[in-house]
């Protein structure tokens, strides 16, 4: 099985994509905005239920992304979420190479489409996905949860009016 960091090392000079480990929970509180999101995917990606990816520019975590393999918003659809970008970075393909990297590692696991959603309001999310060949499958309404990383405990949680986009992945 290739690694999405040697498939996309020649898209973004400089730029490689690999699995997180656990000493990048520091770079990963300021891309998900809370240390206690950062640890709670970091932990989901440990135990095997989602994968979790970092673009690495001169040893600097930039950007991540999360998979989702069971109990994501489009069953059975792998989903992909949490797709963050350092703000003085962005515009350059490093979102893009993440969810190139994200759709290699779906297709080796046997996936035949990623799905994503995105707020309703969100045009600009929107259009960068469209541009990457994802299409509005459905509306739907996202239940999130915060939760304790220490316990488990659901501390938050609401709904979301979002669309869900998706694309066949090509074999």
């Amino acid at each position: 099985m290739r690694e999405p960091a040697r498939i996309l090392s020649c898209v973004i000079h400089d730029l490689s994509i690999r699995a997180v480990t656990s000493s990048d929970l520091e770079a990963l509180v300021s891309l998900t905005g809370s240390r206690d999101r950062a640890l709670v995917r970091l932990q989901a990606a440990q135990h095997g239920d989602d994968s979790m990816l970092v673009a690495v520019r001169s040893s600097t975590v930039v950007g991540v992304e999360s998979i989702r393999w069971r109990d994501g918003c489009d069953a059975p659809h792998p989903w992909l979420y949490g797709l963050e970008v350092a703000a003085g970075l962005r515009r350059q393909g490093m979102g893009r190479a993440l969810v190139l990297a994200a759709e290699v590692l779906s297709r080796q696991r046997g996936a035949g489409q990623l799905t994503l959603d995105v707020d309703t309001d969100d045009d600009a999310a929107s259009a960068f996905y469209s541009a990457l060949g994802y299409t509005v499958a459905r509306p739907h309404r996202h239940h999130w949860r915060s939760l304790d990383p220490h316990t488990g405990a659901v501390v938050a949680e609401g709904y979301a009016p979002t669309l869900i986009m998706r694309r066949a992945l090509c074999r």
